[in-house]
């Protein structure tokens, strides 16, 4: 099984809406999001193309086969040379999940920047914390930090991939 990440294109942009309909119906479950008058959930994906280059969306493919993507946020690209790397969303579907394709990609990712990353879960979506938290564990050899924040409701995790 190989997983590539295909960097999104502009002219890829619909096909990338369409699965955040699926990722937000996904998602229903712990935010009670509702469709709205026309069967969708309210989703704009504009601001990743409209000249903010913070952005990395992927394409999560199998033998050219979309299978999720991810979204990486360069945060605070704007004010700090080295930002901190955010997985803002992350979406496997779910006829590829519990196979390692989500694992492989998440790995992927990390090694496509030096850099100090952050990942955030919703404290109801158990599913994802525990899968970010045995990525995490692997791949750093324990040695990340995980705070909660009341505020937000959200587990916290930050590592480095730089040394």
């Amino acid at each position: 099984m190989i997983v590539d990440l295909i960097p999104v294109k502009l002219a890829e942009k619909n096909m990338l809406s369409n699965l955040y309909q699926l990722y937000h119906y996904d998602f229903s479950e712990f935010t009670s999001e509702d469709i709205n008058q026309e069967g969708k959930y309210d989703v704009n994906i504009d601001f990743i193309w409209e000249g903010d280059n913070r952005w990395r969306p992927y394409f999560i493919k199998i033998s050219g086969t979309i299978a999720g993507f991810v979204i990486v946020l360069l945060e605070n690209l704007d004010t700090d040379p080295d930002p901190t790397h955010v997985i803002y969303d992350f979406m496997i579907l779910k006829k590829f999940r519990r196979s390692g394709i989500g694992y492989a990609a998440a790995i992927q990712t990390f090694e496509l920047y030096k850099a100090d990353w952050a990942l955030a879960q919703m404290e109801s979506n158990t599913p994802a914390i525990a899968f970010w938290r045995k990525v995490l564990k692997d791949y750093t050899n324990d040695h990340y930090t995980e705070t909660f924040r009341d505020d937000t409701r959200k587990y916290i995790q930050t590592f480095s991939t730089k040394g």
